[in-house]
């Protein structure tokens, strides 16, 4: 019998095995584990851009209609230089600094439209024709947290941008008597940002052979994370321009007031 042929490993060689086992494994987990982390920013960065879409589709929807009046006919045979007769829907207000903070990126938007049901041309608050979006901190679950916020108006209430807070408290929150209810969900989304961008308004002032016109067209920025991402990181923004469908047949500064009503 020979005695080499029946000799097992040496300690050494079992210890190099071992080692190159031990970094085989090693390199299989750490790849394991990046790809497992991969997949959750995916899936949360996926998350997150869906839900600013839904909000950005819910403020897209919302300006296009700012402005629209039912009675819009009947103001074109009014309509003159010397008569000026302007529809009351007409009128948007934005601001970029809702809470006078002197800080940008907390927008405030308040427009109005007809809804059916109402009586043409008169901006009814009972019925809701005074609208208004605004991104507010608000404490949940201890944090602060970044809300867009809705408004509509109510008989006797219309909607400002320091108007009462929802309360947090509870889900759903409850309105507030400001008519200002949660639109985003602040369990899931922190939003940081909520711009409006005027820059893309055309104005012609009015002059002795023309009426003055405000075509709008407002950029729209949102920004936000998700609450609950591993390390908070998980951002993204999202941008869109609405040209609002009703031009403004007043004084630009005009334009630029919130709409009143009745």
């Amino acid at each position: 019998m020979n005695r080499k042929k029946s000799l097992g490993f040496s300690m050494i060689e079992l210890m190099i095995a071992m080692a190159i086992g031990l970094v085989v494994i090693g390199s299989v987990l750490a790849f394991t584990l990046s790809s497992i982390t991969t997949n959750t920013e995916y899936v949360q960065a996926t998350r997150l851009s869906q839900e600013l879409r839904n909000s950005m589709d819910f403020v897209s929807r919302e300006l296009r209609r700012a402005g629209y009046d039912q009675n819009i006919g009947s103001y074109t045979a009014k309509y003159s230089l010397s008569n000026l007769v302007t529809s009351p829907f007409a009128r948007v207000f934005t601001t970029n600094d809702a809470n006078d903070d002197g800080i940008d990126g907390d927008g405030c938007v308040i427009y109005a439209y007809d809804r059916t049901g109402g009586t043409g041309g008169t901006v009814d608050l009972a019925r809701g024709e005074i609208r208004a979006l605004r991104l507010a901190t608000r404490t949940v679950d201890g944090s602060d947290v970044g809300v867009l916020e809705v408004a509509e108006s109510s008989a006797g209430v219309t909607p400002a941008c320091n108007g009462a807070s929802p309360n947090y408290a509870n889900y759903p929150a409850t309105c507030s008597s400001a008519g200002w209810c949660a639109l985003s969900d602040p369990r899931v989304l922190n939003l940081t940002e909520f711009n409006l961008d005027t820059s893309g308004y055309i104005i012609q002032p009015g002059t002795a052979i023309s009426v003055p016109l405000t075509m709008r067209e407002i950029g729209i920025e949102l920004q936000g994370q998700l609450r609950r991402s591993q390390d908070g990181t998980v951002t993204r923004g999202i941008r869109s321009d609405v040209k609002i469908r009703a031009d403004c047949l007043e004084a630009s500064a005009n334009c630029a007031l919130a709409p009143t009503g009745t």
